[in-house]
């Protein structure tokens, strides 16, 4: 459903991710009410909304999103479409491709009030396409029988949690408010505003210093959401909507007064961004303990942090895999400290040119493996550990996957399969990604419905999965209001080559009386003993100079 010709960037490409996934665009729904009621100018000058006029002028004139660009659907989405056929040939039943354009149909609405209802002839002619479901991307409110023309519905988004905040601007209010999350539904209509059945949820964190970028997120990385859904039918056979329940204020365009706060903030919190990034740097430190009361600290240099700890026992040793970050270098390598050393002597295993972190160890068949995070090589890579030559080392073994990935998770899960949980570098504090092997080296094929969550408070690895009580846990790194805030624990209860879900139990936050106090986002333990990383803010001339280096880079 759309309201012309011309539709968002973001909507063209969220049509797009169906159609080049196997989805079949049939009709296209134009609204055809163009026409605008007669109002003299006099009329328009006694009836214009003052209280809003910098809000209109700001978001006709200079408010550019480039995801809300305005694209013409008919060049782009008609060659799209093509439908494979059956043919004959000397050789039998082959397969091709022919070109079909998707129907379309102009309606013209009938509106009582704020609704918007159909034609009883075009819902009959909507009925007779049999639709899956309809994706709206225009016609303001609708009600009435078009919303049962197709077998699922009539699917809308909303850029915002509903429970929270409805109505629009989207994502304006969690910036005004400084929520610290945003959500972004995607529910089938029903009569009631705003409380649609819900089909999808996802969860950002709230981009506080620019509201250009944060909605430019909201609206890009929602484009798969319909996908989702879909591939959850086909796998499940039925859709399992939330009902909304909320009693959330339905809000509006911002009046004068909150448009020049708007502009105050987003001049402040720049500054504050700038002056945080440069001046308020993250240090880390490593913690373990046998007894939770019992606590020791490793102990780096000034200029230096150590993080994402890993511990694994040998018959030889207990290790303690750790990143060992420079702010010199502005990179990290990997290192070790040993049990039979208290845990008081480091020694660097890696010394590579890229950044290593998070250094996933495990065990499988009488080796020590390691798959250290490695993003800037465009690869996950598998590691031997060498423990028998007197100094320890990382081994190449083989490439697990190619892509820019972070905080790769192996595990080796009861059917015999192998799943690799990672984010994409690009989305580090948003997406789960998952990918399955029938061999621990491979190859990995990406799962049925990636990404298979996306939610800034549980989706990137904060360490390896455990089985407690029964149940496999996945700790998961809660970056919602700033990056490691603290440890989300997940119970997972489908895990297969189509299925994924889990639910959040506990969540684990550093101790206020910890100097490193701010944030926790990686906890491991062997059985014995437990390790866990911690930070603080603090500000360093290396760190500095670091900062400065990076953003010159950058660009």
């Amino acid at each position: 459903m759309v309201d012309g010709d011309a539709v968002e960037q973001w909507q063209l490409d969220t049509v797009k991710v169906l159609i080049d996934n196997g989805m079949e665009l049939a009709l296209i729904i134009k609204n055809g009410d163009d026409s605008k009621p007669y109002k003299s100018f006099g009329d328009k000058l006694l009836h214009y909304p003052y209280r809003q006029i910098l809000f209109r002028i700001w978001h006709r004139y200079f408010f550019k999103p480039k995801a809300k660009k305005r694209i013409n659907i008919k060049n782009e989405i008609s060659p799209l479409r093509f439908a494979p056929v059956e043919m004959t040939s000397e050789d039998g039943v082959i397969s091709t491709e022919v070109e079909k354009s998707p129907a379309s149909m102009t309606v013209m609405p009938i509106i009582k009030g704020i609704s918007t209802y159909f034609p009883d002839a075009d819902i009959a002619t909507i009925r007779s396409y049999d639709l899956d479901f309809i994706l709206r991307f225009g016609f303001d409110i609708i009600r009435g029988d078009v919303l049962t023309a197709a077998r699922y519905g009539v699917w809308s988004y909303h850029h915002d949690d509903e429970r929270v905040v409805r109505g629009g601007p989207p994502g304006f209010w969690e910036f005004m408010h400084k929520i610290p999350a945003n959500g972004v539904i995607l529910q089938q209509l029903t009569d009631e505003l705003d409380k649609g059945l819900i089909l999808g949820r996802l969860q950002f964190d709230t981009v506080l210093h620019s509201y250009k970028f944060h909605l430019n997120r909201l609206l890009e990385e929602s484009e798969f959401l319909p996908l989702h859904v879909c591939n959850e039918l086909i796998v499940n056979g039925k859709l399992e909507p939330e009902l909304s329940q909320s009693k959330a204020r339905i809000q509006h365009p911002p009046r004068n007064l909150q448009m020049l706060k708007y502009f105050w903030l987003c001049i402040w919190r720049k500054f504050v961004f700038h002056w945080n990034y440069y001046f308020r740097q993250e240090d880390w430190n490593v913690g373990y303990y046998t007894q939770p009361s019992d606590i020791h600290w490793l102990k780096p240099q000034k200029s230096d942090y150590f993080a994402d700890p890993f511990v694994i026992s040998t018959s030889n040793d207990t290790y303690l895999f750790f990143e060992w970050f420079s702010n010199k270098n502005g990179k990290a390598d990997l290192a070790v400290a040993k049990k039979s050393e208290n845990f008081e002597v480091y020694h660097k295993i890696t010394d590579f040119q890229e950044h290593r972190s998070y250094p996933y160890v495990f065990e499988y068949q009488g080796e020590i493996y390691c798959i250290p995070e490695a993003n800037k090589t465009g690869k996950v890579a598998l590691y031997r550990f060498d423990e028998t030559h007197g100094r320890m080392s990382l081994q190449w073994d083989c490439d697990l996957l190619d892509g820019n990935y972070v905080d790769s998770t192996l595990y080796h899960h009861s059917d015999g399969k192998w799943y690799l949980f990672t984010t994409p570098q690009k989305q580090s504090h948003t997406h789960l990604m998952l990918f399955v092997a029938d061999d621990m080296r491979g190859s990995y094929r990406p799962h049925f419905n990636n990404p298979v969550k996306v939610d800034c408070s549980n989706s990137r690895m904060a360490g390896k999965l455990q089985i407690s009580n029964g149940d496999l846990v996945r700790p998961t790194q809660n970056s919602t209001r700033h990056y490691g805030e603290s440890i989300t624990l997940n119970n997972i209860i489908q895990l297969s080559e189509y299925q994924y879900t889990e639910e959040t139990t506990n969540e684990i936050k550093p101790d206020k009386n910890w100097t490193y106090n701010k944030g926790i986002h990686t906890i491991n333990s062997d059985g014995n003993l437990t390790v866990f990383d911690a930070k603080r803010f603090t500000f360093t001339w290396k760190g500095f100079l670091q900062q400065i280096k990076q953003r010159i880079y950058s660009h």
